[in-house]
């Protein structure tokens, strides 16, 4: 009788061991920790494999608009002249800040390197479908990043969008930390594509694979 019940609790201990392993392998945590172990292992391309730097780039597309053209201080037709002048320079930036991004992961000098597990553990996740929002977060200093993944089709999770309010106050607060830059930093006007949070798409499934 005793053995039948130990088969049972091992049975059970099994099957909750291989679902969660399989939801690991195949949720964005795991895109989380191959980002980390790119870094740590010194590999770009797996690096470049997790994140979309050109959609990331186009989602910063508005953002850049309203600090160069702000909504109601410029007229429709020069913000229509601003965007499509950004817009014909994404692609070259894209690639010139992959190039970077290779650069900076490939430095034999770096020291210091995370480990492969630190998104992991310090990554809140929230998961609506093929739609992930993440948010890293320090208490201590009052500092978080939001970032939007997505699963590809056929395809891994890939972070795809990051909050540029966020990305604007860390990279003020790098400057002043290192360099002693002192930056005036003023909100991202939140006119006609708000990225206090990322979004899911309206219908993740017709998304193609890049």
């Amino acid at each position: 009788m005793r053995r039948w019940w130990l088969w049972v609790i091992l049975a059970f201990l099994a099957s909750g061991t291989f679902y969660a392993t399989h939801n690991f392998l195949n949720g964005p945590r795991w895109a989380l920790y191959q980002i980390g172990k790119s870094i740590h292992d010194r590999e770009p391309r797996i690096f470049l494999a997790y994140v979309d730097i050109e959609r990331i780039l186009g989602g910063q597309k508005e953002t850049i608009v309203d600090m160069v053209a702000p909504k109601g201080q410029r007229d429709d037709d020069t913000r229509n002249l601003v965007r499509g002048l950004v817009g014909a320079f994404m692609a070259p930036l894209s690639d010139q800040l992959a190039g970077q991004v290779v650069k900076a992961i490939n430095d034999p000098e770096r020291e210091n390197l995370p480990s492969s597990w630190t998104l992991v553990f310090a990554a809140n996740v929230t998961r609506n479908g093929n739609y992930a929002l993440v948010v890293l977060a320090d208490p201590s200093k009052g500092q978080r990043l939001r970032m939007g993944m997505e699963k590809r089709k056929n395809g891994p999770w890939q972070i795809v969008d990051i909050d540029s309010n966020d990305l604007k106050r860390l990279a003020k607060n790098y400057l002043e930390e290192n360099y002693g830059v002192k930056v005036d930093q003023k909100p991202a006007p939140q006119s006609e594509q708000t990225q206090s949070e990322p979004t899911p798409p309206e219908n993740p499934s017709t998304q193609q694979a890049q």
